[in-house]
């Protein structure tokens, strides 16, 4: 049986089917910008390796080491919880010197806000407190920069009620 193809019909389809499958498979692919997407979840590390911060369960440190230990970049390494998971969200926060807090959750930004350390003295046990401007702010799940605070060089801890089942944040320094 003869179809009438010819080897020049045949070059000419040939030529078609790719004019119409070549765009199709470049429209497909997407353009690489080099930039590895940052997670939302990281691997975490147990409570027991922040010798630092352990130690100062009864005893917090002064204010003015306090403050001048907070300013930096920390990443969150742990959550102390009544569910606890080996991974944890991706977030970090920065105090300034001036008083701000910068909260970036997966390299987003979700939080910012002023905050300020202060000192209490309830039944002869001194804790410093971490408060920030919008501290009813209870609608935001990303304001994590609340509470108790125990803090080292390296090392932070933001306590807001695990007596009370609430969470505990623990942050290693990065920067």
């Amino acid at each position: 049986m003869y179809l009438g193809i010819t080897t020049q019909n045949y070059s000419k389809m040939k030529k078609l089917l790719i004019a119409l499958v070549l765009p199709i498979c470049f429209a497909c692919t997407t353009a690489d910008d080099g930039e590895t997407p940052i997670p939302a979840m990281i691997q975490g590390e147990e409570s027991s390796a922040f010798s630092c911060i352990n130690s100062q369960a009864d005893n917090a440190p002064q204010l003015d080491s306090a403050k001048k230990w907070i300013v930096g970049k920390w990443q969150l390494k742990g959550i102390i919880s009544m569910v606890p998971n080996p991974e944890v969200p991706n977030y970090q926060i920065e105090f300034k010197e001036d008083g701000g807090v910068f909260i970036t959750l997966a390299g987003e930004s979700v939080f910012t806000d002023a905050y300020s350390l202060i000192e209490e003295n309830v039944n002869d046990f001194r804790n410093i407190k971490l408060i920030t401007d919008n501290l009813m702010d209870i609608g935001n799940e990303n304001n994590i920069a609340k509470g108790s605070v125990r803090v080292c060089e390296k090392e932070l801890m933001l306590d807001q009620g695990i007596a009370f089942d609430a969470p505990g944040y623990l942050f290693r320094k990065i920067e």
